[in-house]
């Protein structure tokens, strides 16, 4: 009952990931009747329609931009955190959000198959045709039920005294069974949730204990999932105006960012925290969204020591991208338009730093590796895991060299939800047991498919944490490999109750069907073994996790 109840709760949680997902859904969309916006409801829209999203909305249906241009952030889709840039003529997903300007864009699905719709009916397809997990204690209990059976009816034919066939069936305790598993079960989800791993049942954990093959997510997984300041690259000495250094051109950027919310802004700002410069107070701060911002600083005293100018001066800064720049009309180098190319190709994002109207420099930013992703696959291979693979929606390049980095065996790039799924259940389907890894709403179909779904769950109850038999609180990806050597130990030790309890009910069986152990004597050995079988089970309790895992 105990175990039902475990698997009724768990089933009720992952119901809860599709309505975190279905009440984040659209309900209306806007289109345009005549010269006036009105709202309708998304399920109206049909294929050719034209409707119009505003900034800061979520994108209702497929289809392609008509007018307008904007940054859309793909993260829910792709996993990806950087917004893309999206102007007239290129298409646009579901489920994307739209950060600043305002598009028009012609539907080519209705909303009930777009690809939203179709992450949350992944997700439900894949918590209703997940095989039922056939517990340890199931699989034994059969077994020595008919082996009881057996050996008491042959007691009572040998004998022809019915007593013998009552003592086999007194000593033949089902305790073994009902108290090993659950007992080392529940002692080892205490213990993972003392180090940041919450397990929703106890099917999770002994699932934990078998599987050998690890899927990962990329971005929010095995990365940080947040932009950071890599380098700063300054103009050559024949471009360079005046001789500026890293800190102080990441002091000017800085003082103009820390006004901005953008994800980048709050990327320089720590960049500047973290090299402890100080920053000015910037004057008519403007930012043009998702492109750059820009302001005044006026100092006291020159920064450059061999500047000549007037020791009190006003310096005009401007941070942002390409586009921004020639909003401005500041000219760009061939030089840094060429580095920029070049970073893109590598998955890093460039911001331009112009000073009065001259770039000066270009502050480079990338989402970072865990620093402990070197160690995770060797420690999983440790334990157990045959195969590890890398699923991101992000390109190739960047694929591999954070699936190198991590020393994972298979790395496939550009995959969507739906490609996610499939791959867990093609590696399913040849027998292995998956656990899959990842943070985001993209993850939560392939984290319901998996055999154990673990999400990160550092940034809250996302969908994902719904969708998933595991979270992971720990800041730290190595949580992973902890929770595996668990379900390991507390498997390993209850499969070491079950056999030591089986055994000695099996040994007092034949003792008492040969008519050497009454019934009486058989209820005090009965309890006895049940003893020996919770202590054995409360070993998980000492089971002893290293600081570096």
């Amino acid at each position: 009952m105990r175990g039902e109840a475990l698997e009724a709760y768990a089933l009720r949680r992952a119901r809860s990931s599709l309505s975190a997902l279905a009440e984040r859904a659209p309900r209306t969309t806007h289109i345009w009747q005549g010269k006036q916006l009105v709202d309708i409801p998304v399920e109206t829209v049909q294929p050719g329609m034209v409707v119009v999203i505003k900034p800061g909305e979520l994108v209702p249906v497929d289809g392609v931009i008509v007018q307008g241009s904007s940054n859309v952030s793909q993260a829910d889709l792709t996993g990806e955190p950087m917004p893309v840039r999206k102007i007239a003529g290129m298409g646009l997903l579901s489920g994307s959000v739209n950060l600043d300007g305002i598009l028009e864009v012609r539907a080519s699905k209705p909303s009930s198959e777009s690809k939203y719709a179709q992450i949350v009916r992944l997700v439900a397809e894949a918590q209703e045709q997940k095989a039922p997990i056939h517990r340890l204690a199931d699989r034994y209990s059969i077994v020595f039920t008919l082996l009881t059976l057996v050996l008491a009816t042959a007691a009572w034919l040998m004998s022809g005294n019915l007593v013998y066939a009552l003592a086999v069936l007194v000593v033949a305790t089902p305790c073994p069974l009902i108290l090993a598993t659950p007992i080392a079960i529940m002692s080892g989800i205490n213990i993972a949730a003392r180090h940041g791993i919450i397990v929703k049942s106890g099917s999770a954990i002994e699932q934990l204990g078998e599987v050998d093959i690890a899927v990962f997510d990329k971005t929010g997984t095995l990365t940080l999932g947040m932009p950071k300041v890599t380098s700063i690259l300054l103009a050559t000495e024949g471009q360079r105006n005046s001789l500026y250094t890293e800190d102080e051109i990441l002091r000017y950027a800085a003082s103009v960012e820390q006004l901005s919310t953008h994800i980048l802004a709050t990327a320089i700002v720590n960049a500047g925290q973290e090299r402890h410069v100080t920053l000015y107070t910037a004057n008519g701060f403007e930012e043009t969204f998702g492109k750059g911002v820009c302001a005044t600083i006026t100092t006291s005293q020159p920064e450059e020591p061999h500047s000549q100018s007037d020791p009190k001066r006003c310096t005009a800064i401007a941070v942002g991208n390409r586009t921004f720049m020639r909003m401005l009309d500041i000219p760009l180098p061939t030089y840094f338009l060429e580095e920029r190319e070049r970073r893109r190709a590598l998955g890093q994002i460039c911001s331009f730093v112009a000073l009065n109207g001259t770039i000066e420099a270009i502050i480079i930013m990338e989402d970072v590796p865990r620093p402990e992703i070197r160690q995770l696959c060797p420690k999983l291979k440790h334990e157990g895991i045959k195969q590890t693979i890398l699923l991101t929606g992000d390109s190739e390049m960047v694929a591999q060299q954070i699936g190198q980095l991590a020393n994972i065996d298979r790395i496939i790039a550009r995959c969507l939800p739906e490609d996610k799924v499939r791959v867990v259940q093609e590696l399913e389907a040849r027998g292995h047991k998956v656990l899959m890894v990842g943070d985001g709403i993209n993850d939560a179909p392939a984290l319901a498919t998996a055999t154990v779904g673990m999400a990160l769950g550092t940034q809250g109850l996302t969908a994902a944490a719904n969708a998933a038999d595991t979270v992971l609180l720990s800041t730290s990806i190595l949580g992973v490999d902890t929770a595996v050597f668990l379900g390991r130990r507390v498997m390993r030790i209850a499969r070491q109750g079950i056999w030591i309890g089986m055994g000695l009910s099996g040994l007092a069986m034949i003792f008492a069907a040969l008519g050497y152990i009454p019934p009486a004597a058989g209820a005090i050995l009965q309890e006895g073994i049940d003893v020996l079988v919770i202590f054995n089970a409360l070993r998980v309790s000492t089971i002893h996790i290293k600081k570096d895992r």
